[in-house]
């Protein structure tokens, strides 16, 4: 990543550090895989209250969900692309349900998340398909990494 490149995290609740430490490895490592040139994202993670409060603002959604995402302008070449907000509360018990750790879960959403600021969806059956099969090539090369350690194969 280069200098003037900005990831800013914005950490409320549990496991501050590993969490912040996750996105700062996961998002440079998919900029550079994406050939990304934007230069700012913003990454929050929160509680399901305050993703439940921007679900509802901004999706008309009155209930928490595992990740939001805010796309200023897909795929952008400069400048800030968008924010991320990941609930924490959510993404332990997906991990529980799917039987993997919280940094996997994070991890698989960070990549969501990603890929939704580049201009992936999943509303139509054919863009998921698309969306999904770029997540899994990326969860594939993550786990790989010798860098990012505890990130079980999706």
């Amino acid at each position: 990543m280069k200098r003037n490149e900005i990831i800013s995290i914005l950490l409320n609740g549990e496991k501050p550090r590993v969490l912040k430490s996750l996105a700062l490895e996961v998002i440079p490592f998919l900029m550079k895989r994406e050939k990304a040139g934007f230069s700012e994202l913003n990454i929050m993670f929160c509680d399901d209250m305050k993703i439940k409060e921007l679900n509802f603002e901004f999706r008309k959604k009155n209930k928490p969900t595992d990740i939001i995402t805010f796309c200023y302008e897909e795929g952008k070449i400069k400048g800030m692309i968008g924010d991320i907000a990941i609930s924490v509360q959510t993404a332990k018990r997906q991990a529980k349900e799917h039987g993997h750790s919280l940094k996997t879960e994070v991890t698989i959403l960070l990549v969501h998340g990603f890929y939704h600021l580049m201009g992936y969806d999943h509303i139509k059956d054919s863009d998921h398909k698309k969306m999904s099969r770029k997540e899994e090539e990326a969860l594939e090369a993550l786990s790989a990494l010798k860098s990012i350690k505890g990130i079980e194969k999706h």
